[in-house]
């Protein structure tokens, strides 16, 4: 689309800009525009049932005054023949015009899709932003949030999603999969705290391994819970068939955790009898509830595996510490590796970076405070996750190096998230996996890269063989580890062995 080149074109020029966080969509608009009546703006102020548009030109003349749009076909429909209208009086091409909104709902997710298929850039401005350039700061109306809306999109403050700046839609998938499943997994934490609360007061002890002997959540645990839950009811139960559900659920020492299990139901306080029946139904709900959000953020992660394996992000699970759940949530908040941003903009967006004040002259140190919370949240929380596990697995000289920015006082997960964003684009850029220090070195010799590159294969082999069909993943060339295979083979004549 011609968009996508003129945004490519702007990308590779290297000259510096005061307006670092203009987009560069707008930019190559306006620059192709002979004069900024020539480009045409198209502000939509979103609603669940109908929107409010309004058109002026690149120089914030009012071409159209604001007007309802339904939020449907026909007013998909509707919403082009009045830029069509306009900018055929304009004498306006279609590809200097551009469409914006603040964040967009899930209610406006097909609304603006059927824009861009249509041909139209559809891109989004930060609300807060909106916000403030407003006008009257004292009332908020929707004419005035649309005021403030196209000025944000003159002023090219705006944000290209991830269906706009890529024609791969591997990354929406990814960052709808990780999204899914992090809330699933958000709600299983609240479903396992509600069965603590419960279990403490039909057998209390219960879920306390060391007084149990039965690992909580389990198999064997969970079904024990579903049914006739109580202190008094377990401590009734024969230890033969106590055991054989056991053995049943794979428990290790079947005949002692039965003995044990008893032996503790017989000690404990019981429930008020009249509350055990409404307590064990609100259980047995629960537990329900739990395995059903196991089962599905399961599958969740293993079709998100699947669908990481065919980007060059899958090469970051080449780190130790780093499994594909981190990795495919990284490469859904961050999207095609052609549109990375330099490190420090990373940082910032990720918000691992302190807010700096610095005044008084040259000679005046400046003042660190605690990072802003305007920051995509969701790629935070991967990117500090990744930090602590490498912290705790990672390589030695990672985990050296945490050590080492705690010691002098430094926020150590917090550099360590700076410098695992850095290897993050190192690696994808590239396409490489991450190699041990003899591996990379400037000219290391072959038997030092085949003993590296042998480390890494393993750490991916350990790592997806519990993916079903993780075989054929690594090995298919058409997959970024795959092609790294096949260049070490080529290239340096290193054999990696398909199996362990």
């Amino acid at each position: 689309m011609a968009f996508l080149i003129a945004m490519k074109a702007n990308a590779n020029s290297h000259q510096p800009s005061v307006y670092r966080n203009q987009n560069t969509l707008i930019r190559a608009i306006f620059h192709k525009a002979s004069h900024p009546r020539k480009v045409l703006c198209v502000a939509l102020d979103y609603a669940k049932q109908k929107h409010l548009a309004l058109i002026c030109d690149g120089n914030g003349d009012v071409l159209k005054a604001p007007f309802p749009v339904d939020n449907n076909s026909a007013g998909i429909a509707f919403l082009i023949e009045q830029i069509t209208a306009t900018a055929q009086r304009r004498k306006i091409p279609k590809d200097q015009i551009f469409l914006g909104g603040e964040d967009e709902a899930s209610y406006v997710a097909n609304f603006t899709a059927a824009l861009r298929k249509e041909g139209y850039l559809v891109l989004r401005v930060n609300a807060y932003e909106a916000k403030e350039s407003r006008e009257n700061l004292l009332a908020s109306t929707d004419s005035l949030d649309l005021l403030g809306i196209a000025k944000t999109l003159l002023a090219r403050r705006a944000q290209n999603t991830s269906t706009s700046q890529t024609t791969n839609p591997v990354y929406a998938e990814l960052r709808e999969l990780n999204r899914t499943r992090r809330s699933l997994v958000r709600q299983k934490t609240a479903a396992s705290n509600r069965i603590h609360a419960l279990a403490d007061q039909l057998f209390p002890g219960f879920l306390d391994l060391s007084k149990s002997s039965l690992t909580p959540f389990t198999n064997a645990s969970l079904f024990l819970m579903k049914d006739r839950f109580s202190a008094p009811e377990i401590a009734r139960r024969r230890p033969s068939a106590l055991t054989k559900t056991l053995r049943t659920h794979l428990v290790h020492h079947p005949e002692e955790t039965a003995s044990q299990l008893i032996t503790l139901a017989q000690k404990a306080l019981p429930p008020q009898p009249h509350r055990t029946p409404s307590l064990q139904r609100s259980l047995t709900a629960t537990v329900d509830l739990y395995q059903c959000l196991d089962r599905n953020a399961h599958e969740l992660k293993i079709q998100a595996a699947l669908t990481l394996a065919t980007t060059p992000y899958a090469l970051l699970t080449s780190i130790p510490g780093i499994g594909f759940v981190l990795a495919s949530g990284l490469a859904g908040e961050l999207g095609e590796p052609s549109q990375l941003r330099k490190l420090d903009s990373l940082c910032a967006y990720a918000g691992i970076v302190p807010r700096t004040h610095q005044s008084g002259g040259p000679d005046s140190a400046a003042l660190q405070s605690h990072p802003s919370p305007r920051c995509n949240h969701i790629l935070k929380d991967w990117t500090v996750q990744s930090s602590q596990k490498i912290q705790l697995y990672g390589p030695p000289e990672l985990k050296d190096r945490i050590k080492q920015w705690n010691a002098n006082g430094q926020h150590g997960i917090f550099a360590g998230a700076r410098r695992y964003l850095r290897l993050v684009r190192t690696l994808v850029l590239n396409v490489i996996p991450y190699l041990s220090p003899e591996g990379r070195a400037q000219n290391p010799d072959s038997a030092q890269l085949a003993a590296s590159a042998q480390q890494t294969w393993t750490v991916l082999q350990q790592k997806w063989r519990a993916i079903p069909g993780h075989r054929q993943l690594l090995l298919d060339e058409d997959h970024p580890i795959g092609a790294w295979r096949r260049v070490l083979k080529e290239v340096h004549g290193i054999h990696l062995p398909e199996t362990l």
